[in-house]
């Protein structure tokens, strides 16, 4: 095929005219740089990325225009004065330049990048004041890049500290030129962060109009998220839909910084809330709150215009579970002894609180509460615990709890703590609760627990050192467990000398108790301690030194009802009262019968005990009654009888 004469003609006149643009094109691109004032050049790219004149910036020499492989401008080592001591410097601004103004020798930049900026804060202003707002209002203006960013912080000794860091972002312009969307990508404390932001009417958001408006921050295994209206202008306001998420909300307290209120738990968590942001206090309404499997309802306010937060709110739940959370460990690995760690005092010092809880069950341990009604208010440092009438233990309980920080020679490091408990637990089953609130596992019935205790210390060993108050403990029927007293007064009287044998073993009932104690230093005295059955009888006196945890009591036993008729020994008993002694480790004590008494009932050793009173034997009192009180083993009669 061949073309015709008049095609060819118009093919060489296009190349011909192409060509001649291409190079009317590349001259310009050369000519009209060299027409176009450094000045100029200037100007335009630092106006565009701060929205300012010169004024306040430094640029380590002449900028630079570049044609290929676009054109742009290229200014080097650029630094913005701050106020208050921040700085922000950049190894390089480069603004992209638009082509075909710049053909007619004006500058327009399209897009602005900052190779390796560095923002510095300080210690007092950690508030960046940029005065970029023509830039980001602007509905012309130029999208932003951002290039291996830094974010650090100078203390006031001159020490610099790196935020944030590895910072790739971007601003690009929306809705016609007026609104943005910001995304970055950056490393903090080790993890990478997502953030992004939407406004859609910047100008409107600068000057405080509402303005719809997205926000999120992202990170591995957290993220926050808020869509609604916001303005920012003189008084930051918004108004939406805040949710938030985390795989495990301990270690994302961890990770940005606060300390874990709890040493287990906070694990899975999700929150989804209206809020509102207006005058500096932020409000959550219509809050629904899962963590560890616990979900609750109601509202918070938080109000940042103060000196210190203050935190208000309301929470309600069907059922709480606060096994995943521990419990206050108050004693050392062994349990044997108060633990001597520090309090850590540091919580009650960042904010101030008054928070209600509601909940219809709340579990812990293998104990269940119901109809709970809490508070907890955090003043000053001060905290106030109360609890509402509450059934727990088969009865009622309320109770208060007041730990106040003490500032004294004694803790001057700030750990010292004040702690105040007064409690009142009526027609409550005493096995369990005697056993959640001191290891006690003795008493079985029902009964009524009164106690005012305070004390103070920096840790729980010298709050129980100091333990002042009283305690009381009435019950109308029930079983002291694991020691039969009448049985092992019928086997003493039976054969006196068997009674130092291990008494522990079956059960006491009781009709009456009553145990009233008074606490002074740590150490508590038995002002009365009344147990009355049908068949025996308990009075006891002594102290309970608190701080080490010990016994040291006496008392006396008496059985007040003869044996079964089916005994054939039962004509042979009178009644007896039989002095003993408790003492020891309150978590397992020694119970001893009186040594003297046992001697005095048996006619054998009658003679021998007199015999070294008269001092008539060569030996000492203590060793011979040693010997004679030696455990022996059991009649068949009586271990016959301690089998039924």
């Amino acid at each position: 095929m061949r073309l015709g004469e008049n095609t060819r003609r118009v093919a060489l006149v296009g190349t011909a005219i192409g060509g001649l643009a291409v190079l009317v094109l590349v001259a310009a691109l050369v000519v009209v740089p060299l027409f176009v004032p450094a000045a100029e050049l200037r100007r335009a790219a630092i106006a565009a990325v701060a929205g300012t004149t010169e004024r306040g910036v430094t640029i380590s020499g002449e900028p630079v225009l570049r044609l290929l492989p676009s054109p742009r401008v290229e200014l080097r080592k650029v630094t913005f004065a701050l106020p208050q001591g921040q700085s922000l410097e950049a190894d390089a601004v480069v603004s992209r330049i638009s082509l075909w103004p710049l053909l007619f020798g004006r500058i327009v930049v399209s897009e602005v990048t900052l190779e390796s900026p560095s923002l510095v804060l300080t210690g007092e202003h950690q508030t960046p004041q940029l005065g970029i707002e023509p830039f980001l209002s602007g509905a012309n203006g130029p999208e932003l890049r951002i290039v291996d960013g830094t974010i650090a912080w100078r203390s006031e000794s001159g020490l610099t500290r790196e935020l944030v860091s590895g910072i790739v972002g971007s601003l690009d312009r929306i809705t016609a030129g007026q609104g943005i969307t910001v995304s970055a990508v950056f490393d903090w404390r080790g993890g990478a962060v997502e953030a992004h932001l939407s406004v859609d009417d910047m100008k409107a958001f600068l000057g405080g109009m509402p303005t719809p408006t997205r926000a999120a921050l992202i990170s591995n295994t957290a993220s926050i998220r808020f869509r609604g209206q916001a303005s920012f202008g003189t008084a930051p306001a918004a108004e939406g839909t805040l949710t938030a998420d985390a795989d495990s909300l301990r270690a994302w307290l961890t990770w940005v910084g606060i300390t874990p209120p709890t040493s287990r738990g906070l694990s899975a968590f999700a929150l989804n809330s209206h809020v509102v942001l207006e005058g500096g206090i932020l409000s959550f309404t219509d809050t629904a709150l899962d963590l560890d499997s616990n979900r609750s309802e109601g509202g918070l306010l938080v109000k940042l215009d103060g000196g210190r937060p203050v935190i208000q709110g309301t929470f309600a739940a069907e059922k709480l579970n606060l096994n995943p959370y521990g419990h206050m460990r108050l004693t050392s690995d062994s349990g044997r002894e108060w633990a001597r760690d520090p309090f850590d005092l540091s919580a009650l010092a960042a904010f101030d609180l008054d928070l209600r809880l509601s909940a219809g069950q709340v579990t812990a341990e293998d104990t269940t509460f119901t109809t709970v009604a809490a508070s907890a208010v955090l003043s000053n440092g001060r905290l106030a615990l109360a609890l509402g009438q509450t059934s727990g233990w088969n009865g009622m309980l309320r109770g208060t709890a007041t730990l106040t920080p003490l500032r004294s020679a004694r803790s001057a490091d700030g750990h010292g703590l004040s702690v105040r408990i007064e409690a009142e637990c009526t027609d409550i089953s005493l096995e369990q609760a005697l056993d959640d609130l001191a290891g006690i596992g003795t008493f079985e019935g029902t009964g009524t627990l009164q106690f005012d205790l305070q004390g103070e210390g920096r840790n729980a060993h010298e709050v129980a050192q100091s333990l002042m108050g009283t305690v009381a403990l009435a019950s109308g029927g029930g079983d002291i467990v694991g020691f039969d007293v009448a049985q092992v007064l019928r086997r003493i009287e039976r054969r006196p000398l068997s009674g130092a044998a291990d008494p522990r073993g079956g059960r006491t009932p009781f009709t009456q108790l009553a145990v009233k104690a008074s606490l002074r230093h740590g150490l508590a005295t038995l002002s009365a301690m009344s147990i009355d059955g049908k068949q025996v009888h308990l009075d006891m006196a002594g102290t309970i030194d608190v701080a080490q945890r010990t016994l040291d009591l006496s008392g006396e036993a008496a059985l007040k009802t003869s044996p079964k008729a089916s005994d054939p020994k039962a004509d042979d008993l009178q009644d007896i009262a039989l002095p003993f002694v408790v003492e020891g480790p309150w978590a397992s004590p020694r119970i001893m019968a009186d040594p003297v008494s046992l001697i005095e009932r048996s006619g054998a050793a009658q003679p021998l005990l007199e015999a070294v009173k008269s001092h008539k034997a060569g030996v000492a009192l203590h060793t011979v009654i040693e010997k004679l009180v030696k455990p022996i083993s059991p009649s068949p009669v009586d271990a016959a009888g301690a089998a039924n």
